[in-house]
Parts: structure tokens; sequence; C-alpha cells
């Protein structure tokens, strides 16, 4: 702090400032910082996202009081911003020749890439630090803030060259000093030589004259501090300083993969995108991985550290501190641009075709390595800082071959460190001993993985795996109404639970609206609360399962503006469903949407206000799941309750689209586990899905695996690929449907949580859009997994319906002219009501599902507590039977086909035939 405290006050104190700006390091950092405040305040006047912009966004306010994320950009991350990207050249380009414009160029842009990625931490971190509590703990907040800053970084590394070309030419083309304004720019012999900052010969900085060897001219700060000053000597401490630097960093970066770094590639919020090899300083890459990775990034650092500062050794403690952060900086994006290409030449999925997911993987594991970069750099400035004082002792020591000798255990401990004290990961849910069948649908829960690589999956208390498949209800859904005369949903009525079932569905997720459940803040709807009691009650009588999904779409339809006055390629949002106009909070930002209905500046606001909890809605929210827990805390024919549909990403993702909305399914998690118990009831199974940029991209940042310690979880994305997601608009396929379920397992597995797809489908043509439908069904079959279809009816006047559509739906559909249902089509309906195991003893070994039969394989548990086979067969044919190891076969005709039941034991088989 004395030498950072020198140095502002040997600027502050100049008694010439205008030679102060006659230095081409002043130069370029103040053409830096104004370029830079430049492309901020465009952006936030441009973009009309905020995704962009790094303070605001064109409908967002640059400051505002609703809560820290409002004020946080624009107090906090702007200055860290600005200061971060001056500081390093004004510290670094000094004692450079006014020629090495391409140096400063290039340092120019890593400084601003980095600037950027501690800014969004810094601004992450003071949103988030009102919120830490029993659902958010500090460690969390600080690990998640650093591990995601690399995502925000991604848009200063390509706004960095426009930052840097400035600051170059103005370097480039400053005047040469006067001898006067020299010695006032090197501090003189006042508190820069204090500071042990050594002073440059006017000579040396002339243009002509300044070489490489210039830069060794005497230093009296170095024999101050019992450096050696002569030739061969002075080369030694040149190499003796890097090589220390490199040494202090290996240590910190085993440390790191022995800590907090163990899950900051694989396991981590974006871990499933590194399936294939991976090279990084990490435990989960196994020993070579973890050797070569550490290699590479400590190579880049080192060679980073020799461009920088020849000699570490000899500068002052802020250049060091800035050197080594920046170094570090830059080794982490080399990081994540080698995983980047490792993971691009990564196999694809086996059953899935050619697709783009090369862009998904560069941008999460270019991101994943700035941001380590930046977090093992910080802390590496802060432990140079530290022992900047021994700088003499430990550079002298370096030169001792006993200690080299030494240094070999020493090593190959650190190596190992990080290897011996991994962890397995998230722990997934703990065996249960089975029970007795109860002769109706049995409670569920969640079996652990048989085996590594596998996971948990959805089962009853019987022992019985589950397959859950089947089709969203929308119908109670309060959805804003376009034409108050045409209805947005059908009446549901038992009669749908009697045709789903006939269909060979054996769940339905059965959407509800906070708006309708809590219309007034604090008053609980039990009118509507009977109609959710209904519909589970018809549910049973039919053999379906029931998951309560507490349904939204764009915040809720409070945000419809259709006469907003719209620019710049955005239009007014139309209103969809979910929050009560009570708790919606937009703080009259734009009610504008570009390109999807997410990313309006009122949804961002109104979902950020609802993360911070700002108003206590969010803790209403929770309230409100407790009510609906509390009356089904009993019921076995609610498989369990899906916290909340494709959340959105907020003004400030993925702080708020991932931490805080971790945050937020603890705390809803913690209430319905209590009004489970108040009910005497028992624990029911929790769905959570990433934000909605799952369901438009087929990747996100997600809440941070551990962000509770219920075990009852099941990850519930949205896979969309192929069908509506983002990507289809500009004519690209970022992941297959192969490639999304195989990214989704990989995700459900860093949680220790089942697979469950809460809503896929298609939406064209049947005759055309049928084969991706089979396409899905197919994948479905070879991993084991349910899902739900979107959707099982829907009224003319939905949102998702045109004003001027002649039909509605895609499954059960309705002709809107005459208000005539229509029968599900053949190319849905088809692979929708194949052939499956509802419920089976043991674990699934083969699935698949073809010309109205299957093929179906499990191996079942000696300890299981039944062993009843339960197989859905559509069609009017009777089936004809093939098995091993199953006795008592039979076929039984139920409406819409045939169920296929059995007693199976140890390893069998099931064949059916038309």
């Amino acid at each position: 702090m004395r030498l950072i405290f020198a140095f502002i006050m040997t600027e502050l104190t100049s008694p010439a400032p205008a030679s102060w700006l006659r230095r081409p390091a002043a130069r370029a950092a103040a053409a830096a910082i104004i370029v830079l405040v430049l492309v901020v305040a465009a952006s936030a006047a441009w973009d009309p996202s905020g995704l962009l912009a790094p303070v605001g966004g064109r409908g967002l306010p640059l400051l505002d009081t609703g809560g820290a994320y409002q004020w946080a950009p624009l107090l906090v991350g702007l200055p860290v911003l600005l200061a971060a990207t001056a500081l390093p050249l004004l510290l670094l380009a000094g004692d450079r020749p006014r020629r090495s414009a391409w140096w400063v160029f290039l340092v120019t842009w890593a400084t601003v890439l980095g600037a950027g990625a501690l800014a969004t931490a810094a601004t992450g971190l003071v949103t988030a630090a009102p919120l830490v509590g029993p659902h958010l703990t500090a460690g969390a907040a600080l690990r998640f803030a650093f591990a995601v800053s690399g995502f925000a970084a991604i848009k200063f590394l390509l706004v960095g060259p426009l930052v840097a070309a400035p600051a170059a030419l103005a370097f480039r083309l400053s005047p040469p000093p006067t001898t006067t304004a020299t010695a006032t720019a090197n501090f003189g012999e006042t508190a820069g030589e204090q500071a042990g900052i050594r002073a440059v010969s006017p000579k040396a900085v002339d243009d002509t004259a300044l070489d490489d060897t210039a830069l060794d001219d005497t230093a009296p700060a170095d024999v101050a501090a019992g450096l050696p000053e002569t030739g061969g000597g002075r080369q030694a401490v040149v190499g003796s300083g890097i090589g220390l630097a490199v040494v202090g960093m290996f240590v910190l970066v085993t440390v790191v993969a022995a800590v907090f770094g163990e899950r900051w590639w694989r396991g981590g919020p974006v871990g499933y995108a590194f399936a294939g090899p991976l090279l990084a300083p990490t435990a989960a890459a196994g020993v070579v991985g973890f050797v070569c990775g550490t290699a590479v990034f400590l190579g880049i650092f080192g060679m980073t550290l020799q461009a920088l500062r020849r000699r570490p050794a000899h500068s002052t403690l802020p250049a060091v501190a800035v050197t080594v952060w920046l170094a570090a900086t830059v080794a982490g994006l080399g990081l994540g641009v080698l995983g980047a290409v490792t993971a691009a030449l990564a196999p694809r999925p086996s059953d899935g075709g050619p697709d783009s997911w090369w862009i998904a993987t560069t941008l999460l594991s270019v991101a994943t390595g700035i941001g380590y970069g930046v977090t093992t750099g910080l802390i590496g400035a802060l432990g140079a800082a530290a022992a900047w004082r021994w700088r003499a002792a430990l550079v002298a020591a370096g030169r001792f071959p006993r200690l080299r000798v030494a240094a070999v255990p020493a090593v190959a401990v650190l190596v190992a460190l990080p290897l011996l004290v991994a962890s397995p990961g998230v722990p997934g849910p703990q065996p249960v001993t089975p029970v007795p069948a109860s002769g109706g649908l049995e409670r569920l829960h969640l079996l652990p993985a048989s085996g590594e690589g596998t996971l948990p999956v959805i089962g009853d208390v019987t022992g019985r795996q589950v397959i859950l498949r089947g089709v969203n209800v929308n119908q109670l859904i309060d959805y804003h109404l376009r034409d108050p005369a045409i209805p947005a949903t059908a009446p549901l009525t038992d009669a749908d639970f009697a045709d789903i079932s006939a269909l060979g569905f054996n769940v339905v997720r059965l959407g509800m609206s906070w708006s309708r459940l809590e219309p007034r803040r604090g008053e609980f709807d039990q009118g509507y609360l009977g109609q959710i009691r209904a519909a589970v009650a018809s549910a049973k009588a039919h053999g379906v399962y029931v998951v309560l999904d507490m349904h939204q779409d764009a915040w809720g339809n409070a945000l419809a503006r259709p006469d907003e006055q719209c620019g710049g390629g955005t239009t007014p949002t139309t209103g969809w469903d979910g929050a009560p106009a009570w708790a919606t909070i937009t703080d009259g930002t734009l009610h504008c949407q570009f390109l999807a209905r997410d990313l309006a500046p009122a949804v961002a606001t109104a979902y950020t206000s609802f993360y911070t909890d700002r108003d206590g809605i969010q803790t209403e929210l929770v309230r409100a799941w407790a009510f609906v827990a509390q009356a089904f805390a009993n019921e076995p024919a609610v498989a369990g309750y899906d916290l909340l549909n494709e959340p959105g990403i907020g003004a400030n993702p993925p702080i708020s689209s991932g931490l805080l909305l971790g945050r937020y399914y603890d705390a809803a998690i913690t209430a319905i586990r209590a009004a489970e118990r108040a009910g005497q009831g028992f624990p029911h199974l929790v769905f959570f899905e990433p934000s909605v940029l799952w369901s438009g991209l087929a990747f996100d940042v997600t809440p941070p695996p551990g962000f509770t310690d219920d075990r009852l979880l099941v990850f519930a994305p949205h896979p969309y690929s192929e069908s509506i997601s983002m990507d289809q608009g500009f004519g690209l396929t970022i992941a297959t449907i192969e490639r999304n379920l195989t990214v989704s397992s990989r995700a459900a597995a860093a949680y220790g949580a089942a697979l469950w797809p809460g809503e896929w489908g298609w939406f064209g043509d049947p005759a055309v859009d049928g084969a991706k439908v089979a396409r899905f069904g197919a994948a479905q079959d070879r991993r084991g997994l349910g899902g739900a279809f979107w959707v099982w009816k829907q009224g003319c006047g939905s949102p998702e319906t045109g004003p001027d559509a002649k039909t509605s739906g895609n499954l059960a559909k309705v002709d809107c002219v005459t208000g005539a249902p229509i029968a599900p089509p053949d190319g849905f309906a088809r692979p929708l009501t194949r052939a499956y195991p509802k419920a089976f003893p043991g674990r699934l070994d083969t699935l698949a599902a073809a010309d109205g039969g299957l093929t179906f394989g499990a191996t079942a548990a000696a300890d299981g507590a039944s062993c009843r086979l339960d197989i859905w067969v559509p069609g009017d044919a009777q089936p004809v039977l093939k098995t091993e190891n199953v006795s008592d076969a039979a076929t039984l005709r139920v409406p819409g086909g045939w169920q296929v039941t059995g007693c199976a034991r140890g390893t069998y088989t099931v064949a059916v035939t038309r």
C-alpha cells in the first residue's frame, strides 16, 4: 500500500501536470479510458437486450435505487473496469520505446479483457452480498462470481481491439519528453525512489537511442535491495525473477486445484461442456490432463511474464503485482483456447448427426479459462505483493543447487495434492429400503445411480424404476388475453385425463399460475387450489402422475404493453403468464422485446427484482409453494414440484440466472420440506430447470452444483434443439436432438440428479416434423428417459397462437373457426404413443420401440419388494410376447392399447411384437 500511495502522490503533486500527459504511457492510458467510456456509453444507448452493454442497455436505467444490482454496474463495475485498464498501462508501458506500439496494443487488449472480468466479478459480488444467508453462503457467492467472470469478459475480448488501437496510436505519436518532464514522469529522486522505482535517463527514453540494453542502466533501487547490478549477475537475476514467479504460480495452481478449483471445469455450472479429453489444472482432468494443463498454463504465464517485464525482480511492487495478474489472465485465455480446440475435436454422440456444438464449447471453454486466469492472477498478485520484501533473498536462494534438488519431491507432492484430495462430487440420493406395493399409484422417489457414468433414476418405493412419459397440460394457466372474447385455454375435465391415459401416458406436467394462486399479496385462492386438487384426483383415477409446475413465460401477463412505442428492431411485449401484477416491478423500463420475449428490459428488471427478493416478492412465491406442498403432502399421485418454468435471465446474468436462481431453489425446497412435515406427509421429488437460455440455445451457466443439500433432485431442462431454439432462426443447429440429451445428462450428473425433459415438442407440419419427434423418441429410449411433450391442448386465444390462425395446438388440436376438436395427427401421435415400460423391477439395460412393439431388458436386484412389470403397448391387435426370466407374463386390454404384466427377476428380457 505504501508503494501504491507513493505512486499516486507523485502523480498528484507533479509540478507540471502538462508534462505528465506528455508521457507515452499516460497518453495510452488516457486514450484507452476515453474510448472505453465511449464504448460503454454507446452500448448502453444501443443494446436493446442489455446482454452486451457493460452498464445499462437501451430501455434499462444506468442508475437506480431499487437494489444493488441497479447501481453496482455503474458505481462499482465501471470504476473497476477503468482503473484495471489504465493502471497496467501506466505501470508497464512507462519504460517502453515509442516504437513498441504493437506491444502496447496487445497489452491494452489483454488489460481490457482482464479488467472486464474483474469488473464483472466485483459487480456480481456486490449484487449478491445482501442475499448472503441460509440459502447462499459468502464462499459460494465469491467462487461463483469469479468462476463466471469470464463470460462477461468475452464481450471485452471483442471490444479490446477497439480500445487497444487508439491507445497504441497515442503511445506511438507521443512527443519525446523533455529532461524535466522525464525526471518528473519517472518520479525523480523523491517518492518514486522511496518506492523502489528506478529512474530512467532521458537518453533511454529517446526513440532513436532506446533499445533492450538501455533498460539495464544503473538501478539504485536494485542495489538497495541487495540485487546484483553487473552484466552476468543481472542476467541471472532476470532468469531467477521470472523463474521465481513461475514457481510461485505453480504452487498457487496446485493449491487452487485442491481447494475451489476442483470443479472449475467438470462438475461446475458449465461442466457439461467438457466431455472429451480435458487439459486443465484440475483433478477432474486426471493425472495426464492435470499435468499437461498445468504445464500449458505455466508455459504461457512464463512467456507472457517475459514479454511484459524482463526484470521482475527489479520492478516496483505495483508493477510486479499487475504483471503477475496480467500474465495469468493471458495464460487463462490460452488455456481456454486450448480447451475449445480440444472440445471441437471430440467425437460427437454416436447416435447424433453433425451440428455446430463447437460454438457452445468455444464460448464456454474460453470464458472458463479467462475466469480461471483472472482469479489465479489476482491471488498471485496478492501473493507477490506479500512476498515483495523478501525478493532479494528469494532470488538469491533460487541459485543454490541443493534447494533445486530439494524442490523435486516438493513438486511431486504439489502435483499429487489435488489428485489425492479430490472429492467425488455432489452426492446423489441415498438408497431406501423398498416397501410392499400398495395396489395404486406408488409413491415416487429417486433410486441411486447404478454405477460409474450412470444417473440416479426416478423409481417408486417398491424399488421399481419408473419411466414418466406424458404431456404438458396448460389448461389452468392464467394467460394474457389478446381478445377477452377468445379463451386462451380449454376447460380441463376428467375426459382429458381419460384421453391422456388412453394414449399410454402416465404423467402430466400441470401448469399452475402464481397470479391465480396469490392474486392479492398474502391471500391464497382456495378455489384455485380446489381446481388443482380436482385435476390431481382425475389424473390419479386414470393412473396418471402429476408434476405440479409453477409456470411462467416472460414473467407475467401484467407486462403486456401492446401500445408501447418501440424502435430499433424491437417490438412491444405481448404479455404471457406467471407472476401477479403486485409482484411485477419494472421501474419504468421499456416493454420492448428483441429477438425473444425474455429479452425485453421490463422482463429482465422484473426477474432481477425477483432474484434479489425486492420488496419480499421472492419470499411470497416461496410461501405459495409451501401452501401447495402442504395441500399435497400425503398425495402419491403428485410426482413432485417443478419450481419455476424457464426462469428468466434477469438484468445481470449469469449471477442472476445462475447463482441467485440456485438461491431461490434452495429457499423453495426448504419451505416445501417444512410444509410436507407440517402436513405429516413425505418428501416429493423436486424438478428444477436451468434458465430460459437453455431452451433457446441448448446450453447455459446453470445454478452451481451443491446449491442445496436436498437429494431428491430431478434436472428438468427443455431440450428444444432442432425445434424452436434460437439457432434455428439463423440457419444453424448448435446441438442436435441427441447432443442436447447427452449434454443434459452430463449436467444432471453434476447435481447427483435424475434427468427428465420437462418440455419438448415440435409445432410445424406433422408430416415433416414427425420424423424429428420419432428421433427424439428413439433417443429417449436409448437413454431410458421420460419427458413431457408440449402441449396437450391450446386455446385459440393463447399468446402462442397467432390472431389469424385457423387451428391451435400441436397434439389435441382445435379448429379456431368452428371450435371442433381435431384428432392428434398421426405424425406426432404414432411416435409419442409407442410402447415402453412404465414401471419395472431393477434397472434398465436396453430399450428400443418399433412397429408397435418393443425390445426391453433390465436387471432386477434381489432385494426389490415388487417384481411386477407394467408395460404399455399401443393399438388394437393383441401383442405377442417373448420373455426370459419373467413368470406369469400376461396381456390385458386397456383403453387405447394393452398392458403387459409379469413377475421379472434377475436379468430379464421382454420382446413384444404384433
